[in-house]
């Protein structure tokens, strides 16, 4: 490997990695929140619900919140993985300015064409 990162930087890389490392699992795991919250099926006892409200309030209520939770769920976990994905991205931008690629989790330095020689942040000998 001829090209070395700055040790000045070294703190940045490594900081700027777990920050990445976090965001990356935070987005994973809010995409399987929204899979799950879509794969819901609270809808349909909601306007199973809404069917039975013709005669009760009650179940004019039950009904309208059990939708309003379903949708809830979905918006929420839209936004978790948004907010995940936004920071990710933000990173991945500083680490491409660095000279240094982001594939999926693991790091490579911008002239390796073919990706073959994945680079540890966390090591000594990478710095110069």
């Amino acid at each position: 490997m001829n090209q070395h990162l700055s040790a000045f930087l070294k703190s940045e890389y490594q900081r700027n990695y777990r920050r990445f490392e976090d965001h990356y699992t935070k987005g994973e795991s809010a995409n399987n929140a929204l899979k799950q919250a879509k794969a819901s099926r609270i809808w349909i006892v909601g306007v199973l619900a809404l069917l039975f409200s013709m005669h009760s309030e009650f179940y004019l209520g039950v009904g309208a919140g059990l939708i309003g939770a379903y949708f809830y769920q979905i918006v929420s976990a839209y936004m978790k993985r948004a907010q995940a994905e936004d920071v990710v991205e933000e990173v991945e931008r500083w680490f491409k300015s660095k000279g240094v690629i982001l594939q999926g989790k693991t790091a490579f330095l911008k002239d390796d064409d073919q990706l073959e020689n994945p680079v540890d942040l966390f090591q000594d000998r990478i710095y110069q």
